[in-house]
């Protein structure tokens, strides 16, 4: 029955997030974005297991997603009343930035993340963000305040590599993770919506098939991921991981590449800097996590599980490895 719970506000939430997408005015996405948030409240309270320390990462979540509607909703007031632009787009974007978790309104992102279930930060990381940067040309016609959003943007993608080489937990180092990649969709939303919606299915599909392994292994701490991830897993985490890591010819490295060459084409200096010095970061980092995670293997890295943990694990592998190279042919 908690199960069946946790699915049922999930899919009330998603489909709250999917309606964003339809509405032409502000004030009904912003109406859509609450309604998703609330929704999302008692998915990410509800666990099969019981856990003492959700209340901390949920509450977190709660009030700082409270403070970026109601600074949403007070710009949109302004606006209405009074025609204040600067005023009404600054208060805007840090609504919406402070929602989406952009530097340096990360402040909760780690903090909810490590309270949160896996499902759940599958869902806050990845999934629901993007509907929010899918509303973004909606807000940011102010060029101060578009500026000032594309700089949070750029700069979470260059804080996020970083702070993961400091992550302790698994979940931290999912937090931070979640920073850089926002950073990364806010920045191809400058570019066009269709780059968003391409370099969000990858980074979705490819976010759920890692959260799943390391919901499997209960994973907990970073250097406890040899041992934690199941055996019959280790190849489509180490697939996984060498994808983030954004080697070629796996499939974030196309999907960055996209967004590199789309920042050359309209001549975005800073940009194409950003994504390569957050590339360079992001290899080292993955490099990295992936060496702890191949560890403790004493076995050859063979299917061994059930024969629906094998099809999860195949299907892993060649999400990763072989997509790569027909998202190259295709796009």
């Amino acid at each position: 029955m908690q199960l069946l719970s946790m699915i049922v506000f999930l899919m009330l939430s998603l489909l709250s997030s999917l309606i964003m997408l339809f509405v032409p005015t502000l004030f009904w996405v912003w109406a859509m974005t609450d309604f998703s948030t609330i929704f999302m409240i008692p998915f990410l309270s509800s666990e099969v297991r019981s856990k003492k320390s959700w209340f901390t990462g949920v509450a977190t979540y709660f009030v700082v997603q409270f403070i970026g509607s109601v600074s949403i909703l007070y710009g949109m007031l302004m606006q209405w009343i009074f025609a204040w632009d600067p005023l009404c787009s600054g208060l805007l974007c840090f609504g919406f930035s402070l929602k989406l978790g952009l530097v340096p309104l990360h402040f909760w992102v780690a903090r909810s993340f490590i309270n949160f279930h896996y499902g759940g930060i599958f869902v806050v990381g990845a999934g629901q963000k993007v509907f929010v940067v899918a509303s973004v040309p909606l807000f940011h016609d102010v060029p101060v305040c578009a500026y000032i959003f594309y700089w949070m943007a750029i700069a979470s993608m260059l804080y996020g590599p970083v702070a993961m080489f400091n992550a302790i937990t698994i979940k931290s180092f999912l937090g931070y993770s979640s920073v850089g990649h926002t950073g990364f969709l806010v920045v191809s939303s400058h570019f066009g919506l269709h780059l968003v919606y391409v370099y969000a299915l990858i980074y979705c599909v490819s976010m759920f098939f890692l959260n799943f392994i390391l919901w499997s292994g209960d994973c907990f701490l970073v250097k406890d991921l040899g041992m934690d991830i199941p055996l019959y897993y280790k190849p489509g985490f180490i697939m996984s991981g060498l994808s983030f890591s954004g080697f070629p010819p796996f499939l974030d490295f196309c999907a960055k590449f996209v967004v590199l060459q789309t920042a050359l084409e309209a001549s975005a200096h800073l940009a194409i800097f950003a994504i390569l010095a957050s590339s360079l970061i992001n290899l080292l980092v993955w490099v990295w996590i992936v060496a702890i995670g191949a560890s403790s293997a004493t076995d050859s890295l063979t299917p061994s599980g059930s024969i629906g943990q094998n099809v999860l694990n195949i299907s892993c592998v060649t999400w990763n490895m072989f997509m790569g190279l027909g998202f190259s042919l295709l796009y």
